[in-house]
């Protein structure tokens, strides 16, 4: 206990010691780590996003603005008689021009330039559970689709598909760059320590001498390596938790937008504890490397 603890002061001070060097490797780490992080942040969302889209199927049938009512009419009572279907109602197009202004009252002005809704009627219809997005559903939906009134349909599995295919895509992004950052970051910690080690080369040489282990030499430089990326982690939580909490103020346009899909009120724990843990991770690897490299 008492070999470790000083372990760890030689390492804070060694890591005080060399201030520049070691500020320039925390801001290296903490922005790769905030990067991987903004990218798992948006794929996990992403991915809840979809799960709640499943539990939930709904269709829209948007209606041709000269149907009859009473084809309207015939059509509703058509889709409710289906054991499939939960529940079906009629949207005016006033009815829609009135929500898509309640969760859009940034894009007023535009609306408002149009003298009558610019939105189609539409039948909404929400399915049962235990539906699903089975091949049933899919038929009903084009059996329906090819009724005289409708001019298209949109099922929320199509959306959920397009989502599928953007979380994947912010995946591989995610990963490509984060992939590029770690190794950065990776070399950025080496370089440090190589650089520690050449300082205390001498100190290294005379602890040998008296009989110091290997285990007793090392385990400093491993301390700080792990400490750097540790602390290069914290720091990327503390910017992805600000970045989260700022950008509704800052991106008023977008924030109401983008909050549908994916909510930043706040960050979830695990994300913030897989990017601490890499960080330490990291340090750790990249001084244990650099140490097999040059301290022999």
């Amino acid at each position: 206990m008492k070999f470790l603890s000083q372990a760890l002061h030689n390492a804070m001070a060694n890591i005080g010691r060399h201030k520049l060097v070691n500020f320039l490797c925390l801001a290296i780490i903490a922005f790769s780590l905030f990067v991987a992080g903004v990218f798992l942040f948006i794929s996990r969302n992403l991915d809840a996003y979809v799960d709640k889209l499943g539990e939930s199927i709904a269709a829209i049938f948007y209606l041709r603005e000269d149907t009859p009512s009473d084809q309207t009419e015939a059509l509703l009572r058509r889709i409710q008689q289906s054991l499939l279907v939960q529940e079906a109602r009629y949207v005016s197009a006033d009815e829609a021009r009135s929500r898509f202004l309640h969760d859009f009252p940034e894009l007023r002005p535009i609306v408002a330039e149009f003298p009558e809704s610019p939105f189609p009627p539409s039948l909404e219809v929400t399915f049962k559970l235990h539906s699903r997005l089975d091949t049933q559903v899919e038929a009903f939906v084009r059996d329906i689709q090819h009724a005289p009134p409708i001019e298209s349909v949109q099922l929320n599995s199509d959306w959920a598909n397009r989502v599928v295919q953007l979380r994947r895509f912010v995946s591989l992004i995610g990963m490509f760059l984060g992939l590029i950052l770690v190794i950065v970051s990776v070399f950025i910690i080496f370089n440090v320590i190589k650089l520690n080690i050449f300082y205390r080369q001498e100190e290294a040489i005379i602890l040998r001498l008296v009989g110091a282990t290997d285990g007793y030499i090392r385990t400093p430089f491993l301390i700080e390596g792990t400490l750097l990326g540790l602390t290069g982690g914290a720091l990327a939580c503390l910017l992805l938790v600000l970045t989260i909490r700022l950008f509704p103020v800052y991106a008023r346009n977008l924030s109401h937008m983008v909050g549908q899909l994916i909510p930043y009120s706040s960050v979830p724990a695990g994300i913030l504890l897989n990017l601490v843990a890499l960080g330490a991770l990291i340090g750790f690897i990249s001084s244990g490397i650099s140490l097999k490299k040059y301290l022999r």
